[in-house]
């Protein structure tokens, strides 16, 4: 069959759609369909009739085959696991849906939302908060489902109903990855943990008491908040500030070798660098010569530096799946300037053992002052606090740059804060 007789049959039927003759319109399409299988205008029309009169197993076959047709178009695929879904075969509808994540790695908020009711039907409920908690993210980061007016009145009491169930399901399952400390050690001394998660989840406004503070991530209510610690409050400082001699030497001995070091910050395609570092230097940059880096031990690099390696190993490193340690050695190129920014969270400080410093380098709490680095003091700070870096000198500055436990968190609180951390990474990464 020609192009043009396709064309012309198809604006037949949309006419006869257009004057209420559903039914003759639909057997047009199927009598086209029996020349021309592929024709998607067509199985949509025999789709969609099938779902109006509610016949969803037909739905589903003609939605499916369109989806075919089409090479891969998620609208159709949509409604084609929509409509099985309605016929009751929720396990095809969540395999279709899970099978075009695997392959294309994308699904988009309506797919995640209808896969979150597909689980809750097949009793994972997991799974469905996972799919939800999607959905609600990639929509709202588009600008839709923020309120009615944003969200499409078809989808509307789905996504109130998912927004329901996330809430009070999220909650409900991160408080279960505490609950053996809990039976344990009992409640009182994980209080602030308690706090911390209600932030979280948006159910309370204990933040903050200093206006400077604002991380990220996770606030835990209660610790100090002043911007500067203490640094020989963890138990093993002392320790680190002896091993200053090995592991400065070790640090020197990597500054003229190619390829040891890389960019401290990892940016996507499009990112704007000069938005993190900038400066008055030819080529200004903060990389590093990473030992940790979210949790992952760059093994090769402790070979190189034995001597910094077995002290680290000696001492307690904030241990979090995915997230902790992170310990380095950072390099800031001369004139550079890293732009004032946030941490995440304030349970971890950040802590520097400096190893090579110039003049005129210093880091920088907004509104609370600078300190100047000297080669073997140490300093932690609350990166929660605004901050910024610069190198003003013509040579490189080089620290040893660590994430430590807050140490005004109980033993109790560490173990908690860190299910509670990878439960949530877990929850928001993972399906």
């Amino acid at each position: 069959m020609s192009s043009t007789e396709v064309h012309r049959q198809l604006a037949e039927v949309q006419s006869m759609m257009a004057t209420g003759q559903v039914l003759q319109a639909e057997l047009s399409c199927l009598k086209l369909l029996e020349r021309e299988s592929s024709c998607i205008p067509a199985l949509v029309v025999v789709a969609q009739c099938s779902t109006d009169r509610e016949d969803h197993v037909r739905a589903a076959e003609y939605w499916g085959k369109a989806f075919l047709a089409s090479d891969g178009d998620e609208g159709l695929l949509f409604r084609q696991c929509l409509a099985l879904a309605n016929s009751g075969d929720f396990d095809s509808a969540s395999g279709k849906l899970l099978a075009y994540w695997g392959t294309t790695q994308r699904l988009a908020p309506d797919s995640w939302l209808l896969l979150g009711h597909i689980e809750q039907r097949r009793g994972q409920q997991l799974k469905a908060l996972k799919a939800w908690f999607r959905a609600i993210d990639q929509a709202q980061r588009q600008g839709r489902w923020l309120n009615e007016q944003s969200t499409e009145p078809e989808l509307l009491p789905m996504v109130l109903s998912a927004m329901d169930e996330l809430q009070h399901g999220k909650r409900q399952w991160l408080l279960d990855q505490l609950s053996d400390l809990r039976r344990e050690y009992g409640s009182d001394g994980l209080k602030r943990v308690d706090r911390a998660l209600t932030n979280y989840l948006g159910e309370s406004q204990d933040g903050p008491q200093d206006f400077r503070q604002r991380p990220k991530f996770l606030y835990i209510p209660g610790l100090p908040d002043s911007p500067y610690h203490d640094p020989y409050l963890q138990p093993w400082a002392e320790q680190l500030a002896a091993a200053f001699p090995d592991i400065q030497e070790e640090a020197i001995a990597l500054l003229n070798k190619e390829g040891v070091f890389e960019s401290f910050l990892t940016f996507g395609p499009g990112a704007d660098r000069s938005a993190y570092v900038g400066g008055e230097g030819d080529k200004p940059s903060w990389d590093a010569f990473f030992f940790y880096r979210r949790g992952r031990r760059f093994d090769a690099n402790h070979l190189r530096c034995p001597k910094t390696s077995a002290l680290l190993d000696s001492i307690e490193l904030c241990r979090i799946k995915s997230q902790a340690p992170e310990v380095c050695f950072s390099v800031l190129a001369p004139g550079s300037h890293i732009k004032p920014h946030y941490g995440v969270t304030n349970s971890r400080l950040v802590l520097h053992l400096p190893l090579l410093v110039p003049q005129d380098c210093a880091l920088n709490v907004i509104d609370a002052g600078a300190h100047a680095w000297k080669e073997g003091q140490l300093m932690m700070f609350d990166d929660t606090f605004q901050h910024e870096a610069w190198n003003r000198s013509n040579s490189t500055r080089i620290i040893l740059l660590m994430d430590c436990w807050n140490p005004h968190l109980t033993n109790l609180e560490k173990s908690a804060i860190t299910r509670l951390v990878e439960s949530i990474s877990d929850f928001e990464s993972e399906y």
